[in-house]
């Protein structure tokens, strides 16, 4: 058991009951007691209880397979971020200075704002970080 709920989505690689789609078709939450709830997106958006929690819910909504359960860990979005936004550097180990991923001056201000001790679901203000740029 958890202190926190757990975040995820539901994707649907293949439509097998022809409702919902594929693709991300539904949000969750695992609560930390073990209980889960899930959200239904598109047309007939509704939501549901998993008492059982997850167990459930791949035995009612994991069609064999066709659907995943994919964990939002905002800490691992922000770590995936950061290493997106990382210096340039060639083969033999010389850097541009610039950042890969959106070429501004490194540290970049998404690199910077990745790796800042904020709340991991904050939203980005350029503004936040302007001060270590100028």
């Amino acid at each position: 058991m958890t202190n926190k709920p757990t975040i995820f989505d539901l994707v649907r690689d293949t439509d097998i009951s022809g409702v919902s789609g594929t693709g991300k078709v539904a949000e969750g939450v695992i609560f930390s007691d073990g209980e889960a709830v899930i959200h239904w997106l598109g047309t007939w958006p509704t939501t549901t209880p998993h008492p059982a929690g997850i167990v459930s819910i791949k035995a009612v909504h994991g069609h064999g397979g066709a659907t995943r359960i994919v964990l939002n860990d905002p800490a691992a979005r922000l770590a995936r971020i950061a290493d997106a936004h990382s210096k340039s550097g060639s083969e033999g180990g010389m850097t541009g200075g610039d950042c890969d991923e959106c070429g501004h001056a490194w540290p970049c201000p998404t690199w910077t704002w990745a790796t800042t001790d904020r709340g991991p679901i904050a939203t980005w203000d350029p503004a936040d970080d302007e001060a270590a740029h100028q």
